[in-house]
């Protein structure tokens, strides 16, 4: 007797590898609608749901309906994982993927899904050995490849990583993220034309590569000197193991306050202090807003408004008009010498952080919180401009609790981050 799920699956499955999740779904669910205990077709369901990002909560359901029918077979597993990968999950996806290696360990994928686990948690040395494994299984492997190398990369050994990658173009010189992934190790070398190159081939290849596009933006940005100067230091901050990430972080902010206590102290330390004080904030400042700020650069060329995704596109065009407002009340206050102006200029100045951490990290109910905090933050500095431009002794407690939100947003998104 013939497995009635067999010829639409066969199809789902077709239609999933062209990219056509919508018809890929409704194959699946005729499999299932003919036998709603096949776990396979459960599993190949919740991959494909986990490319939509709105319904990837469907896409775990349905993962877990695979494993509950089959708990024994790896398939659902590293269905599980997947999802949990597409979803930012990194612990649930380690612990899928094991549990499917640990079924079957002479399978790649389950290695590379491991690997891709790994680096969401910043592990590279544990990436570098999962990618080696499914390597191992799979010496052609075009996905453990481009994870080895993208582990290699975070862990300084950029010329094995583009060595890695070169092999890997060379056996498949079509592979659209071999490509991006080639950019961003030229990236991590500070060879912005070889990057742009990539990038570019990537996007030809896959004009939906949003690894490649984001790359393309970044390499874009790059042209200018002051930029390029960031990038190298996000890219080596990127590099860095958390707890390296704070100590830098924290010594560069004691550093400054034994500056500050320096100069108060011995006046005469002052003017050779001073500068070095002010070019420490100006890159604090920097170090928060740059990628926004031009974002907003690159949104007055043509290329640049194809590169940028629409999240980047707003986020360039609210920092736009948080740079102007702190820019107008700088002027304002260096024309008047109003003291309320110089007021309202700092902390419009300093809100550009939180404004730009809105735009940072996944999705979801955090940043609906930074948005909403944002917003009250911004709302609470122009009622402090009123008041001060009345003379209203309460301007200056409402600055600075401001000015203390703004801290207490940046440590938190910080320790989000870390």
């Amino acid at each position: 007797m013939s497995d009635p799920t067999a010829a639409p699956r066969q199809r789902g499955w077709l239609l999933a590898q062209q990219g056509r999740a919508e018809l890929a779904e409704r194959e699946y669910r005729l499999a299932l609608a003919a036998d709603p205990h096949d776990a396979d077709t459960h599993a190949l369901l919740a991959l494909v749901l986990a490319e939509q990002e709105p319904r990837r909560a469907e896409a775990l359901a349905e993962a877990r309906a695979a494993v509950g029918l089959a708990p024994d077979d790896p398939f659902p597993h590293y269905a599980e994982a997947h999802v949990h990968i597409e979803a930012e999950r990194w612990d649930d996806a380690q612990r899928a993927a094991e549990q499917a290696i640990r079924i079957d360990p002479d399978d790649a994928e389950h290695h590379v899904v491991l690997a891709a686990a790994h680096l969401g948690r910043r592990r590279w040395h544990e990436a570098l050995d999962a990618a080696d494994q499914a390597l191992a299984v799979d010496p052609t492997h075009a996905g453990a490849a481009n994870l080895r190398a993208t582990a290699l990369v975070h862990l300084g050994r950029k010329d094995e990583a583009g060595a890695a990658l070169q092999g890997a173009l060379a056996r498949d010189p079509e592979n659209s993220h071999t490509h991006a992934n080639q950019g961003w190790a030229l990236l991590h070398r500070g060879d912005r034309v070889g990057a742009l190159a990539h990038f570019r081939e990537s996007l030809r290849l896959d004009p939906q590569s949003e690894w490649a596009r984001e790359g393309l933006a970044e390499a874009m940005k790059a042209r200018n000197p002051l930029y390029a100067g960031m990038l190298r230091y996000f890219l080596w901050m990127n590099r860095l193991p958390a707890r390296t990430r704070w100590m830098v972080i924290l010594g560069g902010w004691f550093g400054y306050r034994i500056a500050r206590t320096a100069s108060q102290t011995n006046p005469g330390l002052a003017p050779w202090l001073a500068p070095l004080m002010i070019a420490y904030v100006a890159f604090v400042l920097l170090s928060w807003t740059a990628p926004q700020i031009f974002n907003a650069v690159l949104l007055a060329s043509a290329d640049g408004r194809y590169v940028l995704s629409p999240e980047q596109r707003r986020s360039g065009g609210w920092m736009a008009a948080g740079v102007a407002a702190a820019a107008a009340l700088t002027a304002a206050a260096l024309a008047t010498g109003a003291g309320w102006m110089e007021t309202g200029a700092l902390m419009f100045a300093a809100l550009l952080i939180p404004l730009a951490a809105t735009f940072q990290g996944p999705r979801g109910r955090p940043t609906r919180v930074m948005t909403g905090v944002t917003i009250g933050l911004y709302a609470l500095a122009a009622l402090t401009v009123v008041l001060a431009a009345q003379g209203m002794r309460a301007a200056n407690d409402i600055s600075l609790i401001v000015l203390l939100g703004v801290v207490v947003t940046s440590w938190g998104v910080n320790l989000r981050g870390g």
